[in-house]
């Protein structure tokens, strides 16, 4: 079967099909500050002066129920749709339906990523197995490396104003 085009996964994954699409990852145990992440991220991208969404944020909470509850019950703003998910079986076809990725540095998704063309801005990784994957990604042109939550909002905002 050819692979399903961007807009087809949308639909199937029940999300937007046109609007720029940011999927925040924390792994498997929903680790790494993700809460503070997302919070940050979904309050830049809704920052906006239409009051109808211009971006849509997929988070995927893992096993970490408590940050899935704590980002179902946020209000965001006008400028942005958000969809809080928990464990997803289908992560190749989130990171195939969406235009930038936020991760810890997790060579497994690392590698993901690359494949599917996906400009990664990671927010954490493993001291000692993981470190390397951050400069991997930078020299590479494919991603950046902030801990920052404020820092990964403008960021991953810019991308998506000004996608290249």
């Amino acid at each position: 079967a050819a692979p399903q085009t961007k807009e087809a996964l949308r639909e199937e994954l029940a999300i937007d099909k046109s609007m720029p699409t940011v999927l925040v990852v924390g792994g498997g145990d929903g680790m790494g500050g993700i809460v503070s992440i997302a919070e940050s991220l979904g309050n830049e991208l809704g920052r906006s002066s239409s009051s109808q969404p211009t971006t849509q944020m997929v988070v995927v909470c893992g096993n970490n129920q408590q940050a899935k509850q704590t980002l179902e019950l946020k209000s965001w703003g006008a400028g942005v749709s958000v969809n809080v998910k928990g464990f997803v079986n289908n992560m190749d076809e989130w990171m195939r339906a969406s235009d930038v990725l936020v991760t810890k540095a997790g060579p497994g998704t690392i590698a993901e990523a690359s494949i599917c063309g996906l400009p990664c801005l990671m927010f954490s990784f493993l001291p000692g197995q993981e470190a390397g994957n951050i400069p991997y990604v930078e020299d590479s042109g494919f991603g950046k490396y902030s801990n920052q939550p404020d820092t990964i909002a403008s960021t991953v905002s810019g991308w998506l104003n000004s996608p290249q």
